[in-house]
């Protein structure tokens, strides 16, 4: 470190831009700038830092739910740097779909962003909680394939769901298990609703889902330390340490999730004496998870190197199989998720950016089978199978996308390789390879109206692909009234898991179909956004309207089949020629910063299948609400934080198809959730408890009317929805320097 001349001491003063209000604990990076030497602060209880020297520095402020501060300070003299804050996510910086970061506000692409205040405002320790809450999302639970969603009608098949950009595999039943995915080292999470499939190609015609991981920019020091208990019998504990130090930065993370398993099942007798039933809706598992990643910051390339790890125990207790004996078969499933992911990014002279990302992804997973003599206490191994994946993805990016230039664009490539193996794949090893071309091009007419085409030509080694075109138009009415629209020719070929892979177990009994046809689609999105954020007010709202049209072909159905000589039906995935859904939502946002904020949002989503293309009315659709309502109040004397959060799901319908192609309805009865949560803050903010309530309606399944739950699980006349209701306590402690 050079050497420093001090003299007279000069500070740095932060405050609220909105409030001028100080803001205490903000972290203060200072840079000099003939070296690399940096010197990290913490601000005081009222705000303030030292400036270190008596030299022309760059200063970077950062805190929790404000935009970052940089700029070059000048010697000799007290400075007061105002932090605005991100109180909507106009301001947010977001990657999805885009070539650069940009802001929110900027982006062509309608991105919704939960950051994390949203994240510990609920609660949420995995995907399927924070995604509980999201207007025209619906959650569906099966006891051993995990939480999968339906984003405007179309299912988890047709969202991509990424980390970092590289996209998650594991699709069980075929769809990923959104209780899997833990959030314990998650900045934000982007959601970009609406047809992506030039950017990302199969899995993308309804949105994607991009979870973006924390990152230490500014701190020379971190480390933090996680416990979460839930009374229905989860204990969770996570931490992390990070460090950076001049180009270098460095993180490592890890945590234990434990949860007991539940059910409501009435007890059973046996023989003469009455039982508790062995059989839990919600079965019983342990997940361990590690995180690492190192990255190598130079002024004009960045290097990272990201690695995770899932493994996954989850125990199927089977019911008593004898009226006289204690016996039955119980199923143990092993899943294991590995990724590591390199990037490159490199500025190629004053406008041009290189970006080149490639992963490898390993799943597998493994069901045993034991059939247990409770009497004599022996197991005996029936069955054991293993299904094991590897992907690659390599994707190259070079353009000069930027939101202020008349012209840009971004042109790349995207190869994907999958293969699988194991005693439950059609010949015991397929594999699957996509590898596309796709370009581009933003047009600014002026500063009001943007558009931008795009294309992307694909090869698929199983399936013809053909050209998929989009375009994206982005058109500033007003200064602070927005509007955006996108169509999409979509497309997704069927995955390994639905034409070559077997799932059956005790429970399932899911059959691979080696002739489906691929999905087409014509996906179209529009939405509309007024905010009144200006400098100064404290009291300001903001309004979304949006609309959504979705015209698919082909698209992939697991449908019920009844087989001759069979007691039970299986699952098998099949193609119904049109399947369409339309609807909108709207959304209203209040705040009054910073002591209170109050959000609600009311969707509805229509669906309408069938296996003719005859043209169909709007009264042929089955329609869908939901309402989605978040009040959060500051405290500020006591600095405390209350959330109160209610969702209102609707009356809702899945399509059941019989083994003669007749489609049925299936109706999930509507039903209300609410939670809970307190937030405060000690010492300095390093230790935070949080605590509450969930499922305040005591919920745990609603009624089904028709063939069943809709998924492949067998089932009574009841889908599971939660645990009842819980009571749950988070302590975390963060350590900065």
């Amino acid at each position: 470190m050079s050497s420093m001349i001090f003299g007279q001491e000069h500070t740095i003063r932060v405050v609220d831009f909105k409030s001028n209000e100080t803001i205490p604990y903000a972290h203060v990076c200072f840079e000099e700038l003939e070296s690399d030497s940096k010197y990290y602060m913490v601000t005081t209880k009222d705000g303030v830092a030292n400036i270190p020297g008596n030299r022309e520095l760059i200063v970077a402020v950062s805190f929790v739910g404000y935009k970052a501060y940089i700029d070059t300070i000048k010697p000799g003299k007290d400075y007061t740097i105002e932090l605005y804050p991100k109180v909507f996510d106009i301001d947010q910086v977001v990657v999805t779909a885009n070539f650069t970061p940009q802001k929110a506000d900027q982006s062509i692409y309608n991105v919704k962003v939960i950051d994390r205040r949203d994240i510990d405002m609920k609660a949420a320790t995995n995907l399927s909680d924070i995604m509980a809450n999201v207007v025209n999302v619906k959650l569906k639970h099966d006891p051993a394939l995990g939480t999968s969603l339906r984003l405007k009608g179309l299912s988890g098949n047709n969202v991509k769901i990424l980390i970092d950009g590289v996209p998650i595999i594991g699709r069980v039943g075929g769809n990923i298990d959104l209780s899997q995915l833990n959030l314990y080292n998650i900045d934000h999470i982007e959601l970009v609703e609406g047809p992506l499939s030039v950017i990302y190609g199969s899995n993308a015609l309804a949105g994607a889902i991009n979870i973006i991981t924390k990152e230490n920019e500014y701190s020379k020091l971190t480390a933090r330390a996680n416990t979460y208990y839930e009374s229905v019998g989860t204990y969770n504990v996570d931490g992390g340490i990070s460090s950076k130090h001049g180009k270098h930065s460095f993180a490592l993370s890890g945590g234990r999730n434990f949860f007991g398993g539940f059910s409501d099942q009435d007890d059973i007798i046996v023989g003469n004496n009455v039982v508790e039933d062995r059989y839990s809706e919600w079965k019983p598992k342990e997940q361990y998870n590690a995180d690492l990643y190192y990255t190598l910051n130079n002024k004009r390339n960045k290097l990272k190197y990201q690695s995770s790890f899932m493994r996954e125990r989850l125990q199927s207790k089977g019911s008593l199989q004898s009226p006289q004996y204690y016996t039955a078969f119980d199923d143990w499933f092993y899943s294991t998720r590995f990724t590591n992911r390199l990037e490159f990014t490199q500025k190629i002279g004053a406008e041009y950016t290189l970006n080149m990302l490639g992963s490898h992804s390993y799943y597998q997973r493994r069901n045993t089978t034991y059939f247990m003599d409770l009497d004599q206490l022996t197991s005996t191994l029936t069955n054991e199978d293993t299904t094991k994946f590897n992907a690659f993805v390599y994707r190259l990016l070079i353009g000069n996308s930027n939101p202020e230039k008349k012209l840009s664009f971004v042109t790349g490539i995207d190869l994907n390789y999958e293969m699988a193996t194991g005693e439950k794949i059609l010949d015991n090893e397929k594999e699957l390879g996509d590898y596309a071309v796709f370009t581009s091009v933003m047009y600014k007419f002026n500063e009001q109206i943007s558009v931008q085409p795009g294309i992307r030509l694909a090869y698929n080694s199983q399936y013809d692909v053909p050209p998929v075109p989009s375009i994206n138009v982005k058109w500033n009415i007003l200064p602070r009234l927005t509007a955006r629209a996108s169509y999409a020719r979509g497309y997704r070929a069927p995955s390994l898991k639905e034409l070559y892979i077997y799932f059956v177990d005790i429970n399932h009994n899911i059959q691979p179909n080696e002739n489906l046809k691929a999905e087409h689609g014509n996906n179209f999105d529009f939405a509309l956004k007024f905010n009144t954020d200006r400098d100064k007010k404290l009291h300001y709202s903001q309004v979304e309207l949006g609309a959504f049209y979705n015209d698919m072909s082909n698209i992939i159905y697991l449908a019920k089949r009844q087989l001759p000589d069979e007691k039970d039906p299986i699952y098998q995935y099949i193609n119904i020629v049109n399947y369409n859904t339309i609807g909108g939502q709207v959304s209203f946002q209040y705040n009054y910063y910073p002591y209170m904020n109050f959000a609600v949002s009311f969707g509805e989503t229509g669906t309408y299948s069938s296996f003719n293309g005859s043209k169909n009315s709007l009264s042929d659709y089955k329609f869908s609400p939901d309402l989605n309502v978040n009040v959060t109040n500051q405290i500020q004397k006591l600095g405390l934080s209350i959330t109160l959060s209610y969702k209102y799901t609707g009356k809702s319908y899945l399509y059941d198809v019989d083994e003669n192609d007749q489609i049925s309805l299936t109706t999930l009865a509507d039903y209300h959730n609410m939670d809970l949560t307190f937030i405060r803050k000690f010492f300095t903010n390093r230790l935070t408890i949080t605590a509450g309530v969930k499922n305040l309606f005591d919920n745990t399944s609603i009624d089904v009317i028709g063939g069943g739950t809709g998924t492949a699980h067998t089932s009574g006349d009841s889908s599971p929805i939660g645990y009842g209701r819980i009571y749950f306590a988070r302590l975390s402690y963060n350590i900065f320097k």
